[in-house]
């Protein structure tokens, strides 16, 4: 079954990537955005607010490993996190994690470039718009022209 309305990915981050995508617009290739952190909330919060049918708020997941406090102590990521699940509460949409390899296995630049939904120069926006296609397939909002 189709669903009507929208759904935003969010790749969090220092400099986050955004994909908007209205569900029943077969074949629309989504808006991809890129902001850094103070920004991101506001537009997370303004296409909640604006679009009524805003039907889930999907995020790239962020887990903090020994390696990763090798790193770096940036909390950009989990910060973004929770922005991404409280306007989803607030605005009574769903809220989805998904891991960073299970996007970027099931979605190539290939295939992100064959549907028409690369964004060139936005590297964080088609890490988005990779958790978007893969939230979409999963519940079947695909027609017959752009089956995968």
């Amino acid at each position: 079954m189709r669903a009507d309305g929208f759904v935003l990915a969010v790749d969090p981050g220092k400099k986050t990537g955004l994909s908007f995508w209205r569900v029943n617009k077969d074949g629309e290739p989504p808006v991809v955005t890129e902001l850094a952190v103070p920004e991101f909330g506001d537009y997370v919060e303004h296409q909640a607010a604006t679009y009524g049918e805003l039907l889930s708020i999907v995020c790239e997941s962020f887990t903090i490993t020994v390696q990763t406090a090798k790193h770096t102590q940036a909390p950009w990521s989990l910060e973004g996190i929770g922005v991404c699940r409280h306007i989803a509460h607030k605005y009574g949409c769903s809220f989805d994690l998904q891991a960073p390899s299970s996007a970027k296995t099931f979605s190539s630049d290939k295939r992100l470039r064959d549907l028409g939904w690369w964004s060139p120069g936005h590297g964080h926006g088609n890490d988005a718009s990779r958790h978007l296609l893969l939230f979409a397939a999963q519940r079947g909002w695909w027609s017959d022209r752009i089956a995968l």
